[in-house]
């Protein structure tokens, strides 16, 4: 930035700075003092008379098409600029971003109507923001609308993603700080927070979204902070281009307390065995980013049930759950969030088949974690003596099959896992070349396998051809090959006959 360009309080710091002083102290002692602001009373005065008489305050903007700089403004039509106020109304002039454009500390006059109909002057930071999606300025300070000060701006409304979700949970969230004086990046913006099917469940997740705050604020934005007012706003669902309309609004108390949290030792007793994942909503067509995150929760009422699609994935149902106090007061001792399953992200796939457990709250101290997978082992160890048995015709019984796992060992375990890849090879193999309905019969196919070992008639003959064309036996040895294939026996169909079974035979 050249000297030209330079705030007064900046060129007299660097002045100081020339003399020894230490810039950044020089620069701080050259800024206004907010607690003493140096206001014309002639234009607060008339500008207070201007929103005594109508509520609102005639902005002009001053645009700067040079100030538009960084491809991200460029597309999600960021705008920065700095309020000055006038004696008629509020001048805004477009600047390059939040940072360095006014000396730390500046603050101007804002008046604003309260519902009684005074009028008072707050002292705000006056860098304001807007966007496409939300093109109304506001001030980043707290977050009030520059045309009517005192309230908040509103936002456009979001494409209604499904049929079955008509009530959207819309929460006006303000940074703790205030951006271009205490740090960059945050602004106050209003965020669709879920998508539920039931107005009760909607007017839940908006109250606790501002009844409690998730955190002492660290860096007050001299005033409130947090999520500081959430709606509830019921959209058609046959016709789209109908506007929403607001059924529900809650508003932050300043002084709300933070969440409790439990400690992380503490065993939640009681916790029930999770149910199989809600069905996703159909959602409507051309729809490009649903809400595939949804919040279950659970009471001894009425069991497990969906409370709302989270917008914002994994992290943004966690503070849901966490704002809903669930396991330290709240209405729900227990939750789970589920998500999309994608088996091959680590392959850059990203083909979604079925949905699974992503996390429980409240989180799982220690003890219960080992405790569940423990049980996990023996249950496992008892479904694969089961499959053992079942498909044995005949050869073993269930306790018979168990006495062998137990005889043989990790070396039998290992022996009969090898059998097993050689089924999911299989079904992998055809899974990756298929789509749509079939891709997800073979993702059942192989969750069957993996969880409960079960196999049905026509996985086993998918294996045997599989084997017999698989290209990938050249590269094995004529013993490595007899040594796979006598290990998809044991597993397939175990006999009484031990020959050649690693961990049952010398």
């Amino acid at each position: 930035m050249s000297p030209k360009k330079q705030s007064t309080a900046a060129r007299k710091a660097r002045a100081a700075a020339r003399e020894g002083a230490k810039y950044t102290e020089a620069l701080r002692s050259a800024s206004p003092d907010p607690d003493a602001p140096d206001w014309d009373d002639l234009v607060v005065s008339a500008l207070s008379a201007v929103v005594a008489k109508h509520g609102v305050v005639p902005v002009t903007v001053i645009w700067n098409e040079d100030a538009r700089h960084s491809m991200v403004q460029r597309d999600n039509g960021v705008r920065w600029g700095v309020a000055e106020p006038a004696a008629d109304g509020v001048v805004i002039r477009e600047v390059r971003n939040d940072v360095g454009v006014v000396a730390k500390g500046t603050r101007v006059p804002v008046p604003h109507r309260l519902a009684d109909g005074r009028v008072e002057v707050a002292s705000l930071w006056p860098v304001v923001w807007c966007s496409n999606d939300e093109p109304f300025w506001r001030y980043v300070h707290n977050g009030w609308s520059v045309e009517q000060p005192g309230s908040f701006p509103a936002a456009l409304d979001p494409m209604c993603p499904s049929p079955d979700l008509p009530y959207e949970v819309r929460v006006y969230s303000v940074p703790d700080g205030i951006a271009g004086e205490d740090h960059t990046g945050g602004a106050p913006s209003w965020w669709t927070r879920a998508w539920c099917d039931r107005l009760d469940k909607a007017v839940l997740l908006a109250d606790t979204a501002v009844a409690h705050r998730l955190s002492a604020p660290e860096r007050p934005a001299g005033g409130d902070c947090g999520n500081v007012c959430a709606e509830v706003f019921e959209h058609s669902t046959s016709d789209l281009g109908t506007l929403p309309r607001r059924v529900h609004r809650a508003d932050a108390h300043p002084d709300r307390p933070a969440v409790p949290h439990r400690p992380s030792d503490t065993w939640p007793k009681g916790r029930p065995a999770s149910t199989e994942p809600t069905p996703e909503p159909t959602w409507f067509q051309g729809e490009k980013h649903p809400p595939t995150y949804d919040l279950r929760v659970w009471s001894e009422a009425d069991g497990w049930m969906t409370l709302g699609w989270i917008v914002g994935g994994r992290g943004s149902a966690g503070i849901a759950a966490a704002l809903l106090r669930v396991g330290t007061g709240g209405p729900f001792p227990f939750a789970e969030t589920w998500g999309p399953r994608h088996p091959d992200a680590w392959n850059y796939d990203w083909t979604q088949e079925g949905r699974e457990l992503m996390d429980r709250h409240p989180d799982e101290p220690y003890a219960e974690s080992t405790v569940r997978y423990d049980e996990k082992r023996r249950q496992e160890t008892a479904d694969l003596a089961a499959a053992l048995a079942a498909r044995s015709g005949g050869a073993l019984t269930t306790e018979q099959a168990a006495a062998r796992i137990e005889a043989g060992g990790q070396k039998y375990r290992d022996f009969l896992r090898v059998g097993q890849i050689c089924i999911m090879d299989a079904l992998n193999e055809k899974r990756l070349a298929a789509e749509g309905d079939e891709r997800l019969r073979m993702r059942e196919a192989l969750d069957a396998l993996e969880n409960h070992h079960q196999v049905d008639d026509w996985v086993s003959e998918l294996t045997a051809a599989h084997m017999a064309s698989d290209p990938r036996d050249g590269h094995y040895t004529a013993g490595a090959r007899r040594w796979r294939r006598r290990a998809l026996q044991e597993y397939l169909s175990p006999g009484r006959d031990v020959d050649g079974v690693d961990g049952l035979t010398a």
